[in-house]
């Protein structure tokens, strides 16, 4: 079995860092991903507006991955299935192939994936209007109508698209996400939000953009929204089954982590979208990976 001193596993923006700076550490670091870059890379259009890379930062991750691909010994282009903790200290990783590695530190930036609804059009207009982050893409939809979907989560999203869109539909998932909050209040309040209840999406529809959201309610009746950009907002699914047994997570089920990207189990770091202290920004996934390798190198000496 072979031994590292350091594992990352996830090759997205926060693994790439935390990769980078453990090798310039001098320490023995193997790579456990599937691909490099992750979801850095992510075009955006609008109809009249060009496709932009939507993601700042990108160039940067760039020039992270072709520095590990020159320097980098041990890349494994896999997934981890499970993670045992010895208990004099050390981590043993268990392959998708069933292969065995070990470490005497673990970094774990697997990110997370955004709940989706899984309807029609969802999937055939992303990056044409259909965005699973208002964070990214809220700036391209100056002056234009759009939908927000979703709950709790989504009662931030609409005042910012609100301030800058020409109009907002809000279609709640559940009644009860608009009960009692003062955020609600100032939802319903504003007079560039239309709030629909009691309304289920059934797709999205469109030319080569979105053009349209298609509602039903529940006595039946049909409607669809004319906007150019549905936001589905339900947060994300953190990337963290490998580790569920080891270490504290928040009621997302996201790690839980400290100012150094420690976890509650020693020796064990995390960074990036699967921890607690997600933004679903490329900057932040950086600076947090390279805290977590100088906290694992702090740690292993």
């Amino acid at each position: 079995m072979a031994e590292y001193d350091v594992v990352v596993v996830g090759g997205g923006p926060a693994g790439l860092a935390a990769t980078l700076y453990a090798l310039q550490a001098q320490l023995q670091v193997a790579l456990v991903a599937p691909g490099l870059g992750g979801k850095a890379s992510y075009s955006f259009q609008l109809r009249g507006l060009p496709a932009v890379e939507s993601v700042w930062g990108i160039e940067l991750v760039q020039q992270f991955e072709a520095h590990i691909e020159a320097k980098l010994k041990t890349f494994i282009p896999q997934t981890a299935k499970y993670v045992t903790h010895y208990k004099d200290g050390g981590f043993q990783i268990t392959l998708a192939d069933t292969s065995l590695i070990s470490a005497r530190a673990l970094i774990v930036c697997t990110g997370a994936q955004p709940q989706c609804l899984y309807v029609r059009g969802e999937k055939k207009f992303q990056g044409r209007g259909v965005s699973f982050s208002a964070v990214s893409h809220a700036q391209f939809f100056r002056g234009r109508n759009v939908a927000v979907v979703g709950g709790k989560r989504a009662l931030g999203v609409v005042p910012k698209l609100a301030a800058l869109a020409n109009h907002v539909y809000f279609v709640v998932a559940q009644k009860r996400d608009l009960d009692g909050s003062h955020l609600a209040e100032k939802v319903l309040h504003n007079p560039k939000v239309h709030v629909f209840r009691d309304w289920e999406v059934q797709g999205i529809s469109g030319d080569e953009f979105v053009t349209g959201l298609d509602l039903v309610a529940v006595n039946g009746t049909t409607r669809t929204l004319a906007v150019e950009g549905v936001f589905i907002e339900f947060g994300l699914l953190p990337n963290n089954e490998f580790v569920r047994d080891l270490v504290a997570f928040d009621e997302d089920g996201h790690i839980i982590v400290n100012h150094r990207c420690a976890t509650s189990l020693p020796g064990l770091f995390a960074a990036g979208d699967v921890t607690n202290v997600y933004s679903e920004q490329v900057p932040v996934a950086i600076g947090e990976g390279v805290k977590a390798a100088l906290s694992a190198w702090s740690y292993l000496a």
